[in-house]
């Protein structure tokens, strides 16, 4: 051919062209590559169509579930039910503006992706369309990529997501199996405490063992019953029972992590583990609360035991004091472990009830006497409770120690003479003396002992006057025994003294004898009671026995 031949330059130019817009096509499906994503491939794609024709592209679509929809573009609902009709075949859109609107749809690997909508003022050439359905096959291929690797990242998302939830899993699961395994622990060790027959102390002893921190166990008055901590250690003291008087926000800051310890709703006491530094565990408060619960069964076992001894204890008092056979009672009383066989005494206790602490008498009386180390048979019922309790101490405190269990000094307390168990009825009516009368006393808060009570004793003329006779009894009755042994009158000889004011002549003369005969029967009479004569006190009471004695015997007065 000749090269000067116009038609031949002209051809040449066009395949040029053709060669051009068809490199462009292939740089286009080598960038949508390099970056597969839908919003880059279809940025791609629409400067190609520009690039490649005299078209643009003016909206896109998507396949998402079988379905055409729009990615890109103005809205505009009917050309969305053209494109949808078109059915995935590439063709001419109608137009009602009379430009020309073309729609090219993005397929590959046998599916549909997508589509790109074309306009421009006049139709395509044959050329151009052969141009874009070019560009169609790189572009589905970008889209089915996208598609592809967008899954991927879904799935890869979703497996990542799994593994961290399965990750969570095992860790859960982890802690859960170590958590049972401490807990099992936990049980197996109480279980080898209670087993052990160690009661409360082998119990917090494994709390301590468990949590490596001092424990501590107070009753329902907040007293010490046991603690397991290293002789070593110093421990603050404790105070488990919260003071129900003062709001919880204004209770000072605890050093004690304490739980209470109850049975069928009944409060029993209260243990807590040292925590000076709140660094205790939950595996720390499980066993906290497993040990609440070990020694719930524990106490309450015991309180039934008490219940029940308690029930025999109260039965016998009662019986002693109604003058029951003292062989019986000794039996009765050595199953309960309380000797009979020493002196004892018989304590009446009456209190103002409801008292702060809301506690019974009986509970009260048993507590205190507890605290004072004094064994004791006890009966109660509501306000007023009684106690034979040995003989061997003094009773200052008792008022005290109720004081401190009832929360109130509001009570009184009577305490009857010292007596063998036959005798426990006497005491009995004696320590109901000593009751009234501080009761009905100007102070009537307060313990009266019979044996400090002297003249009030006979001035209390309810029992037909056989105080009067006691009080006779003690003062004159080593005397009176005398008389009626050797046929003296030293009774008589020492009122006559008494009434005369001490003086020996008057007395010598009233009993018409010498006055050595006086001397010698006032010292007979100091040496049988081994009282002093010279003593105020002794010489008052010993007067008004004489008196009384006289009065009783139907004496000359």
């Amino acid at each position: 051919m000749n090269s000067s031949d116009p038609g031949g330059e002209g051809q040449s130019a066009r395949l040029g062209e053709s060669r051009s817009r068809l490199y462009r096509i292939f740089l286009a499906g080598s960038e949508m590559f390099e970056r597969p994503t839908v919003s880059d491939t279809f940025r791609i794609a629409s400067s190609t169509v520009r690039a490649i024709s005299s078209c643009t592209v003016i909206a896109t679509y998507t396949v998402k579930l079988g379905e055409l929809r729009r990615f890109s573009g103005e809205p505009d609902a009917g050309l969305d039910l053209l494109v949808a009709a078109a059915a995935y075949a590439d063709g001419v859109l109608p137009s009602t503006d009379g430009a020309w609107r073309y729609v090219l749809f993005l397929a590959a690997n046998s599916a549909q992706h997508g589509c790109l909508i074309i306009r421009s003022k006049e139709p395509a050439s044959v050329e151009d369309l052969f141009l874009l359905s070019a560009l169609t096959r790189p572009t589905g291929a970008a889209l089915a990529t996208s598609e592809l690797l967008d899954r991927e990242r879904r799935r890869t998302a979703e497996l990542r997501k799994h593994s961290e939830a399965q990750a969570d899993m095992n860790e859960a699961m982890s802690n859960t199996i170590r958590q049972l395994g401490t807990r099992q622990r936990v049980r197996d060790a109480f279980a080898t405490a209670v087993a052990s027959g160690g009661g409360e102390t082998a119990i917090l002893e494994a709390l301590r063992e468990l949590t490596s921190r001092p424990a501590l166990l107070q009753d329902s008055f907040g007293d010490e019953r046991a603690r397991a901590a290293p002789e070593d250690q110093p421990v603050p003291r404790a105070v488990l029972r919260p003071d129900a008087g003062v709001p919880a926000a204004e209770r000072p800051v605890q050093e004690w992590c304490a739980s209470d310890v109850r049975s069928q709703g009944q409060l029993l006491g209260f243990v807590g583990i040292l925590d000076e530094d709140h660094t205790v565990t939950d595996d720390d408060r499980f066993a906290l609360e497993y040990a609440s619960t070990s020694l719930a069964i524990e106490l309450s076992h015991r309180r039934n035991l008490a219940e029940i001894e308690l029930r025999l204890g109260r039965d016998l008092a009662a019986d002693l004091v109604s003058g029951a056979d003292p062989e019986g009672s000794r039996v009765r009383a050595e199953a309960l472990h309380y000797d009979l066989s020493q002196p004892q005494r018989v304590v009446l206790a009456r209190w103002v009830l409801p008292s702060p602490k809301g506690i019974q008498t009986d509970a009260a009386l048993r507590h205190a006497l507890a605290a004072l180390q004094v064994p004791a048979l006890l009966s109660g019922n509501g306000d007023s409770a009684m106690a034979i309790v040995a003989d061997d101490r003094g009773w200052s405190r008792l008022h005290e120690q109720l004081t401190i269990a009832f929360g109130s000094p509001k009570g009184s307390i009577g305490v009857g003479g010292c007596c063998t168990v036959d005798d426990l009825p006497t005491s009995f009516a004696q320590a109901r003396r000593a009751l009234r009368i501080r009761a009905e006393s100007r102070d009537p808060y307060g313990l009266s002992n019979h044996d400090d009570l002297g003249l009030l004793r006979i001035l209390d003329t309810r029992d037909g006057g056989a105080e009067v006779e006691s009080y006779v009894q003690e003062w004159l009755g080593v005397l009176l025994n005398h008389d009626r042994a050797h046929h003296s009158d030293l009774v008589h000889t020492l009122r006559v003294h008494l009434d005369t004011g001490g003086n020996y002549d008057r007395t010598a003369s009233a009993l018409v004898v010498h006055r050595s005969t006086v001397r010698y029967r006032l010292g007979r009479i100091g040496e049988l009671t081994g009282h002093d004569l010279s003593d105020p006190d002794i010489r008052f009471h010993l007067h008004v026995a004489t008196r009384a004695s006289a009065a009783i015997r139907g004496g000359s007065g």
